[in-house]
C-alpha cells in the first residue's frame, strides 16, 4: 500500500506540471513558486519523503528496530521498481545514502546479505553515473504507466540552457537549442499520458504527508550520533598505546627470562 500511495502522489504532481514550467529554468528562479509551482512541489515532496525515511530509521533506539525499518523501506523501494515508479526508488535510495543514515556502521553490518543485495541493485539502477545511464536505458524499455526521476530531466534542461547560446553567431535564433529543449519536454510529456489505476487511501496518504514527524538535517545527525556514537579517537589512540606498552613489557619479560635461564646454576 505504501508504494502504491507513493506512486499515486508522485503521479498527481507529475501530471499537473505544464510544459511552461520546464522553460527558462523557471524552477531555479526567485519567483519559482509562481513560475514553476508544481516542479517546486515535486522537489519538496521528494526531499520530505527522503527525510521521512531517514527520520524513521534513526528514531529507533533499538538496533533490531532500525534493521526492520531498513528492511521495510527496501521492500517498498523494490515494489516501486515493479510499479515503474523510479522517482520513488530514488527517494528511498537517497535516504539510505544520507550521511545520518549511511554512518550507522553497526546497523548496516547487521542488515542481511539479501537486503543489502536488493539495495545495491536499486542503487545501481538509479545511480547518477554516466548521466543516469542505467535509469535512461530502463526508461526506454519500460511500458507506461511510469514515473521517471524528474531531476534527471531538469539536469538535461539546465545543461542545454547554460551550455548552448540562444542566438547563433549570425544573430539568428538558435533553433537547434529549441529542438533539444523540445525533445526533453516531449520525453517528459510521454510519461504524463498514461495514468495508474490506483485509488487514494486517506490513512496511508496522511502518513506519507505528515510533516510533524520529520527531523531537519541537524536533528537527524544528532540523533544518529545518539544511537551510534562516534568511535573516540582518544580512546582508540589510548587503546593502541596500551597494546604497544603491553607488547613491550611482554617482550622485555621474555628477554629477561631467557637471560636468566642461560645464566642459571649448573646442577651438581
Amino acid at each position: 500500500e505504501i508504494a502504491e500511495q507513493m506512486t499515486y502522489l508522485d503521479q498527481k504532481i507529475l501530471f499537473a506540471i505544464p510544459c511552461s514550467e520546464f522553460l527558462g529554468q523557471a524552477w531555479t528562479k526567485k519567483d519559482r513558486n509562481i513560475r514553476a509551482p508544481n516542479i517546486v512541489q515535486m522537489t519538496k515532496f521528494f526531499n520530505d519523503f527522503s527525510r521521512l525515511v531517514c527520520s524513521e530509521i534513526i528514531s529507533q533506539t533499538c538496533l533490531n528496530s532500525r534493521i526492520m525499518v531498513i528492511e521495510k523501506w527496501t521492500a517498498v523501494a523494490d515494489i516501486c521498481r515493479c510499479l515503474h515508479n523510479f522517482n520513488g526508488v530514488l527517494q528511498i535510495c537517497a535516504a539510505f545514502t544520507n550521511s545520518s543514515v549511511f554512518r550507522l556502521k553497526n546497523t548496516w553490518n547487521r542488515v542481511s546479505k539479501s537486503v543489502r543485495h536488493t539495495i545495491d541493485k536499486l542503487q545501481s539502477l538509479v545511480s547518477s553515473d554516466g548521466r543516469f545511464r542505467n535509469l535512461r536505458d530502463t526508461l526506454h524499455r519500460t511500458d507506461p504507466p511510469c514515473i521517471p526521476y524528474l531531476g534527471m530531466y531538469l539536469s538535461d534542461l539546465t545543461f542545454i540552457e547554460e551550455g548552448t547560446p540562444n542566438f547563433t553567431e549570425s544573430g539568428l535564433l538558435n533553433f537547434a537549442k529549441m529542438r533539444m529543449i523540445a525533445h526533453v519536454i516531449r520525453e517528459i510529456r510521454q510519461f504524463q499520458q498514461t495514468p495508474y489505476k490506483i485509488e487514494r487511501i486517506p490513512k496511508v496518504v496522511n502518513y506519507l504527508l505528515d510533516s510533524g514527524k520529520l527531523m531537519d538535517d541537524e536533528e537527524m545527525y544528532q540523533r544518529s550520533l545518539m544511537v551510534e556514537p562516534r568511535a573516540s579517537r582518544l580512546s582508540s589512540s589510548f587503546g593502541h598505546s596500551m597494546a604497544v606498552a603491553a607488547a613491550t613489557v611482554a617482550a622485555r619479560h621474555s628477554s629477561a627470562q631467557q637471560e636468566k635461564d642461560s645464566h642459571g646454576t649448573t646442577p651438581n
